[in-house]
């Protein structure tokens, strides 16, 4: 307790130790008036607020032109640009479709695997929603129908 008061006691005794410079006060307000004059006055030019507007917009507009210019410059000397193009050969697509779609319902998986059956048994049923369909597929089914 007793260094505390000392502590108090000396920072009473140093005085202030933050100091204006001399003649300070004496031009302060010539300055604030001056200051304040400066920024009552209109812009200059519209010029520079415009400017300011539009400098991020042709920046981002550029960049992208830069990027597509690049794509296309990478396209081009690779020679793939051109390669796209998609035949539009009936059998060849009616080929891949068999070939790479799998049965989509219960009745192509029964006419491709079971053809010799005649009817549906319960096993083969339980078989084919165990492996085919996902889960939220059997809890939509079943939602459906309650």
């Amino acid at each position: 307790m007793n260094e505390q008061q000392d502590i108090l006691e000396r920072a009473r005794q140093a005085g202030q130790p933050f100091k204006t410079p001399e003649g300070y006060f004496d031009g302060l307000e010539d300055r604030l008036m001056a200051r304040i004059a400066a920024e009552a006055q209109p812009e200059t030019s519209r010029k520079v607020r415009i400017w300011a507007v539009l400098k991020p917009a042709l920046t981002l507009a550029a960049m992208f032109a830069l990027i597509f210019g690049m794509g296309y410059g990478v396209l081009s000397l690779t020679r793939t640009l051109g390669r796209g193009e998609v035949s539009t050969d009936v059998a060849g697509y009616a080929t891949a479709e068999e070939e790479m779609i799998r049965p989509a319902s219960l009745i192509d998986y029964y006419q491709s695997n079971l053809a010799e059956e005649t009817e549906l048994d319960e096993e083969t049923i339980v078989n084919y929603l165990a492996t085919e369909l996902s889960f939220s597929d059997l809890a939509e089914i079943y939602a459906q129908s309650y």
